[in-house]
């Protein structure tokens, strides 16, 4: 299972461009709609992220 990259409300609202040591084989920035206290795989590349707290307002 992939380690989950922690993320926290102030990084929010979530978007992925791919893998950061390989420019070059990114993709376009997605935004993802993760919930409070969860997390979420990235459909285009697999990076898992995780949401230490309260999403508020931002989906």
């Amino acid at each position: 299972m992939p380690q989950a990259t922690v993320i926290t409300p102030h990084d929010l609202p979530l978007h992925c461009t791919g893998p950061q040591e390989q420019p070059w084989n990114g993709h376009p920035r997605v935004f993802l709609p993760i919930e409070s206290n969860s997390e979420y795989t990235c459909p285009y590349c697999g990076i898992v992220y995780r949401l230490d707290g309260e999403a508020g307002g931002h989906h």
